[in-house]
């Protein structure tokens, strides 16, 4: 709902608004002073009679109006002092924009490399299908409406998590970090070698790294930072076709997944799971016979995850159930920021700045041409 009042007033700072009003109140003064005729060089005539006779001689429109270029740039000053002092519209602006911070945790390990989804009626890789529905529900494409007002991050998890955006609302950034997302070892969808660190799934590392992420956008939420405030309300989106299997050397030391999420709910962040699960499709090995690939995927603990923080638990079949979970999830997560009480400057400083720059660029006219003095 937008509302405006007719009246116009100022927000400048008190320094500001004390010298632009001695500029203002001063510059006349010098500049008229400056360009006054009595104060450039003249020729001195002991009979100035002989030259025009006993009548004094006439004055141009020129002469008359010698002080037009000091006042034009006085004008052109003071509009612009006009601007900078931040005029603002007396009128209430009503803004009810819903946001909130989303960080999206991305398996990456070697099994999302699984071809049991389908995009425009071919096969492809689990997380190419994951990464194109999660960009949709970024954009707003799919019939999914689109994030505009969140700040959202994402993390990456193989054998090690790794942040791969910061929670941003730059989602061209992010949509470009998440392109160039893929299984460690693979290259433009296209499998180089065989990596290592593809062969683990660090779930607690990946939902502790997500949750450090949320946390410090909270604090700068709470600290009052300018374009923190979605930030109050903190979702993770959990996606994962494994169980949790750290890195050999780390066992000992890693989270377990559930503790991570009772520390995430400690702190206010709710976390959605899904479980990729992918279709039951039959795949031809190179010796003949038909295999189906199995699902491998700990439902018991993604629930519980979601369970201890207030979330849900999903599971996707194919890309069709993972566009209608994201619009699950985006109709459950849209919260009212509230109302937020702001002015209008934006026309009022446009308008000024058209101003000066046309009187400005009178007065540069005129002294380069009818009032052009020598020397």
């Amino acid at each position: 709902m937008l509302s405006r009042l007719p009246e116009i007033h100022f927000a400048p700072g008190p320094v500001f608004a004390t010298l632009g009003a001695l500029f203002l109140l001063t510059l006349p003064w010098l500049w008229v002073r400056a360009r006054s005729p009595r104060r450039h060089a003249t020729f001195r005539f002991p009979f100035a009679q002989r030259l025009g006779g006993p009548a004094p001689l006439p004055r141009s429109w020129a002469q008359r109006l010698w002080f037009l270029p000091a006042l034009l740039r006085t004008t052109a000053v003071a509009v612009l002092l006009f601007a900078l002092a931040r005029p603002q519209a007396g009128g209430l602006v009503r803004d009810t924009a819903e946001g909130i911070a989303i960080e999206m945790v991305l398996d990456v390990s070697g099994s999302m490399a699984e071809t049991d989804f389908a995009l425009q009626g071919q096969w492809v890789r689990r997380v190419d299908a994951v990464k194109r529905v999660f960009e949709d529900f970024v954009l707003g494409q799919q019939n999914l409406p689109g994030r505009a007002n969140d700040l959202i991050g994402m993390v990456s998890f193989a054998r090690y998590a790794d942040v791969k955006c910061p929670l941003t609302r730059d989602q061209a950034n992010l949509v470009n970090l998440l392109k160039e997302t893929d299984i460690p070892g693979w290259v433009q969808g296209q499998e180089r070698y065989r990596h290592p660190e593809a062969d683990n799934t660090a779930l607690g590392d990946a939902i502790v790294l997500g949750t450090d992420e949320l946390r410090r956008a909270g604090e700068q939420a709470v600290a009052g930072i300018a374009g923190a405030e979605p930030a109050k309300s903190k979702v993770m989106i959990l996606l994962t076709d494994g169980a949790d299997n750290p890195a050999p050397e780390a066992r000992r030391e890693a989270p377990n997944p559930v503790e991570a999420a009772k520390l995430a709910a400690a702190l206010g962040i709710k976390v959605y799971t899904i479980g990729a699960v992918g279709a039951e499709r039959r795949a031809q090995t190179p010796f003949g016979f038909f295999a189906r690939p199995t699902a491998q995927v700990d439902e018991r603990t993604l629930q519980e995850i979601a369970r201890v923080t207030g979330g849900r638990y999903f599971r996707a079949t194919d890309t069709e159930s993972l566009v209608t979970i994201y619009d699950e999830i985006d109709k459950l997560e849209r919260r009212r920021t509230g109302e937020r009480e702001y002015y209008d400057d934006l026309g009022a400083v446009r308008i000024a700045l058209v101003v000066a720059l046309a009187v400005l660029g009178v007065e540069v006219f005129l002294v380069n041409t009818r009032f052009r003095r020598m020397p």
